[in-house]
């Protein structure tokens, strides 16, 4: 039987105040009297005796509590490694309930038992979660996987969803603005939508349909007779979990995997319009053959057209580095309130990705980043330095709550990236499949419009009078006096062409490597046809040049 939810709520509080208030003596005292090396030792067993304790605490929490577990014990480019490794149990090793539980769940929905049904049907669960749990048999000479929901789960969850939105209140009003209400009510439906079975049936056939045509992907096949509102049968897929994988395997090469692994959420994301919310490492299975396998659709967000979109021009305006259009992005996000000044905000942008770049370039092992690495003295000094108080900042920013499930998945990816490849960024796997997936789904005639204009337009920045110049020219208004003999008059029209087709030349040629690199195929190539013709009228207008003198 599960503590009732006060209980819960004072056992985590005292967990984490306890926690601090310990490693803080620690770090304060034990540390000025002893060696580095013994400090270091010292530091491994705390953490890793913090860990199981929190693990413990978990476990006997249950139920929403254990995804809150699952969700720490993957943030490995933030907690130190000693702690997280004894979480790990909560992924897919969470204690599972007795087989007679879960046969009674059965009864209520199907008369016959499963023993008939299935056959070699194991009564030890194969995997246990924070609100169901799976065994596996064989039907019809095919392996399943049986997915059940607990009983009582149902209210279990509606009580510690209670506490939960008492939590999310007290730090809205006391801490900080994260659209409390809003956050309450996702949370909610996110968590209602697991403990209906049908829907994690809708993504995992959706998502199937959505990926038939990516040969680097899989999914399980569901058995649709015996899918209910508390039930989910599908094919049990072989493979190897994300951490039996060592993170060495593949030398200094990419690891395939991780690459697979963003394209497919570049594709959910930027295409597809909804994505797995639930990124852990328990719900995903490498396969012999190269193929990555999601599993456990019960998390599972939609996304609308205009927040993709949004999403798109907020990276796409960081790469250029277009502070002005990234804060114009996050306002209409609804990610940064009145109380901060747009100017303001430009500032700490260009601060951030600033900073940004320095941690990606300077850091050689992205597991466990330290707050040596972090600074945050730096971010409060620039603060101050832009009269901007840390206060008004916190104040200012808030989650859009549609964004709640984004968030959660970018830290276990993280998490996931940080461990298998611990020696390079999430960014440098993103970059190839932002370019396919993104900026070659959408047609490139709308790309040019909305940013190729202003790249050629910054690229070229005439000065006043020639820009004047050839904007009378183009129109007509423009017209020449020549009051030298018909000689010279034809030697200066000749020069003028080699400049000019020898500018637009290299101009056009220019672009069409600018995005050639960026794969774009058909603005590259229509670049290289214009700096292709400007180059022969170049060397037409030069031989008539020299024949002419």
């Amino acid at each position: 039987m599960n503590p009732e939810p006060k209980v819960r709520s004072l056992k985590i509080y005292s967990f984490v105040f306890k926690t601090i208030f310990a490693y803080y003596l620690r770090s304060k005292l034990i540390k000025k009297f002893v060696s580095e090396s013994s400090w270091e030792k010292k530091k491994k067993i705390f953490l890793s005796e913090k860990g199981r304790e929190a693990r413990d605490i978990f476990f006997l929490l249950g139920g929403v509590y254990i995804k809150i577990g699952q969700f720490i014990s993957n943030l490995f480019h933030l907690l130190p490694e000693e702690f997280l490794w004894e979480l790990q149990d909560l992924q897919d090793r969470v204690p599972s309930k007795p087989f007679s539980e879960i046969q009674k769940r059965w009864h209520s929905n199907f008369s016959t038992p499963m023993q008939e049904v299935f056959h070699d049907i194991g009564e030890d669960a194969h995997a246990s979660a924070s609100t169901a749990q799976v065994h596996i048999g064989y039907y019809k000479d095919k392996k399943i996987a049986i997915k059940v929901l607990y009983n009582g789960i149902e209210e279990e969850a509606k009580a510690d969803l209670k506490t939960i939105k008492k939590i999310i209140w007290l730090v809205d009003r006391f801490l900080f603005s994260i659209s409390g209400r809003e956050v309450a009510k996702q949370l909610e439906e996110m968590i209602h939508k697991e403990l209906d079975l049908r829907n994690e049936l809708h993504y995992l056939q959706k998502t199937i349909q959505a990926f038939q045509n990516e040969k680097d992907f899989c999914f399980p096949e569901p058995v649709i007779e015996f899918c209910t509102k508390s039930i989910l049968v599908t094919e049990f897929i072989e493979g190897k979990k994300i951490y039996e994988v060592p993170s060495h395997e593949f030398g200094n090469r990419k690891n395939p995997y991780l690459e697979k692994l963003i394209r497919a959420y570049m594709l959910m994301i930027f295409e597809y319009r909804f994505f797995h919310a639930d990124p852990h490492p328990g719900n995903l299975i490498l396969l012999e053959n190269g193929q990555l396998c999601f599993i456990d659709f019960g998390a599972v967000q939609e996304i609308s057209e205009d927040d993709s979109r949004n999403l798109e021009r907020l990276l796409i305006s960081s790469m250029q580095k277009d502070y002005h259009t990234m804060a114009e992005v996050l306002i209409e996000m609804g990610a940064v309130s009145e109380n901060l000044k747009k100017e303001e905000l430009c500032k700490i942008l260009k601060y951030s990705l600033s900073k940004l770049n320095r941690i990606l370039s300077s850091t050689k092992n992205f597991r466990n980043i330290g707050w040596e690495t972090l600074k945050p003295g730096e971010d409060l000094r620039f603060l101050r330095e832009i009269q901007v108080s840390l206060k008004r900042l916190l104040a200012a920013l808030q989650l859009p709550p549609n964004f709640l499930s984004l968030h959660r998945v970018l830290a276990l990816l993280m998490g996931n990236f940080s461990y298998l490849d611990p020696t390079r960024s999430l960014f440098e796997y993103a970059e190839k499949p932002f370019q396919q997936v993104v900026l070659k789904g959408s047609s490139w005639r709308k790309r040019w419009r909305e940013e190729g204009e202003e790249i050629v337009a910054s690229a070229l920045s005439l000065p006043k009078e020639l820009n004047e110049f050839f904007y009378k020219l183009n129109r007509g208004e423009f017209k020449f006096q020549w009051t030298e003999d018909k000689d010279i008059a034809r030697s200066k029209i000749l020069l003028r062409e080699l400049l000019s087709f020898g500018v637009l030349g290299s101009l056009f040629f220019y672009f069409g490597i600018y995005y050639a690199e960026k794969s774009w195929k058909e603005p590259s190539l229509l670049f290289y046809m214009l700096a292709g013709l400007s180059f022969w009228s170049f060397a037409r207008s030069a031989w008539a040049y020299q024949n002419k003198k």
